[in-house]
């Protein structure tokens, strides 16, 4: 697979894997590909493409079809060939190290797909269909796109994507040794979908409320008091996706404490 989007992909689930088992290999790995972002001109500029149109918000439909395809005129100076050769150096790196292409579904796997394609697709009869539908998906896309993001051309690998706030929090306060829980609410952070959010939010909820219950067993009239302010809290609680890093954060803790 040589699609830009997916190799990139690969490499922040690598990332995620290495701070989470502190893996040190993945984490050099990690860091070749940023040193080839900097110094590969195909690769910098396709790194900025996939991520202007990943974050672009444009509610004119006819502005943002000529977006997506002054964004394709950028990569095409390259030619499709010379892409898709270079591409193939970051699969042949991956293998190198004993890493697979991710296979996974993302929030962002289609729209990838659609850029792949129309960077590759030769402009012809045959595939104009497809041209016409990869271009509309993504102007589609921008027009849906609710989150705005601030895009540096010159910084790669926005910390944003990984969750910067729940990174920043499990350096500062689990010293990067994660329990279980907190795995789990590091993956869906890092490269969850949306529902894998709500389902994990909705089953940490469940799982707190299970213990304080078992607590509620053996409890004397003070701590039942508490117990069950903490569980009526509990039962209040509904998955906002602007708040869910740090209430999921409060949540992980509240575990901790409960267990």
């Amino acid at each position: 697979m040589q699609n830009f989007g997916i190799i990139n992909e690969t490499f922040k689930n690598i990332l995620a894997d290495s701070i989470v088992s502190k893996d040190e290999k993945g984490k050099r790995v990690f860091r070749k590909y940023i040193k080839a972002l900097k110094e590969n001109r195909v690769f910098r500029t396709q790194y900025n493409i996939y991520n202007k149109l990943e974050n672009k918000v444009e509610t004119d439909k006819l502005k943002s079809v000529e977006y997506v395809k002054e964004s394709i005129k950028v990569l095409e100076q390259f030619g499709s060939k010379a892409i898709l050769s270079e591409n193939e150096k970051l699969v042949k790196y991956l293998t190198k190290f004993g890493y697979e292409i991710s296979k996974d579904d993302y929030p962002h796997k289609e729209l990838h797909e659609s850029i792949h394609s129309l960077v590759v697709k030769e402009r012809n009869a045959k595939n104009l269909d497809t041209i016409n539908e990869s271009t509309f998906y993504i102007s589609n896309y921008m027009n849906n796109n609710t989150e705005k993001a601030v895009i540096t051309e010159s910084k790669f690998y926005h910390t944003s994507s990984l969750g910067k706030e729940m990174v920043k929090k499990f350096n500062e306060e689990y010293g990067g040794k994660l329990n279980e829980s907190e795995t789990r609410v590091f993956k869906a952070v890092t490269r969850g979908t949306e529902e894998d959010r709500k389902e994990l939010y909705t089953t940490m909820i469940r799982e707190c409320i299970g213990l304080v219950d078992e607590q509620l067993k053996e409890c004397n009239i003070d701590e039942k008091d508490k117990l069950l302010q903490v569980k009526d809290k509990l039962l209040r609680f509904n998955y906002n996706k602007e708040t869910f890093i740090s209430e999921i954060s409060k949540i992980v803790n509240l575990k901790g404490n409960l267990i």
